[in-house]
């Protein structure tokens, strides 16, 4: 229960410490179809961040709403066992840039604040992508494939590099979540 009223203001608080820019541009993808998009998201790795501290797995779930926004569902799981949960949605602000998401995650005050959600990098499959933040403090390398590993991004990686994140810190998750 803890989990579940420290994950929003952590998100809070994400939001507010990703509000800076770090001079170089970040491209996103030109095309992003929200209805290939919407499934289960095994997340491989991350940079290091303050509302997923000590999860040792974690997958998001988006489903296509009739507006077009994608309902998330962030699910985690601790070394311990315990579970953690959040939902939100992600929208399209500008239909220029589809790769360019803004999140807002439930319950108030989290849902006064909308997070940037970078599409940096998908397969045209829609079966890995990369997402980040304007400022490169946040990254994640996704997968629809649980068995995915670290071996399976390395474009990805050069990608992110290339961008400035820190790819050397990337939390790679022991284990995913069913």
């Amino acid at each position: 229960m803890k989990s579940l009223l420290i994950l929003p203001l952590l998100a809070i608080a994400t939001i507010l410490t990703s509000c800076g820019g770090s001079g170089i541009e970040q491209p996103t993808v030109v095309r992003l179809e929200p209805a290939k998009y919407a499934g289960e998201w095994h997340e491989v790795g991350r940079l290091p961040n303050r509302f997923e501290k000590d999860l040792v797995a974690a997958k998001a779930t988006y489903a296509l709403q009739k507006d077009g926004s994608l309902k998330v569902t962030n699910d985690g799981l601790k070394a311990d066992g315990e579970k953690t949960s959040i939902e939100g949605a992600a929208t399209v602000p500008d239909p220029k840039q589809p790769g360019r998401l803004k999140v807002r995650f439930d319950p108030f005050p989290a849902s006064l604040f909308a997070g940037d959600y970078w599409v940096l990098a998908l397969t045209d499959d829609y079966r890995k992508a990369l997402v980040g933040s304007p400022n490169q403090n946040f990254l994640w390398v996704l997968s629809k494939n649980a068995k995915d590993t670290k071996d399976d991004f390395a474009p990805f990686l050069k990608i992110a590099a290339d961008l400035g994140y820190a790819t050397g810190d990337i939390y790679w998750n022991p284990k995913r979540m069913e």
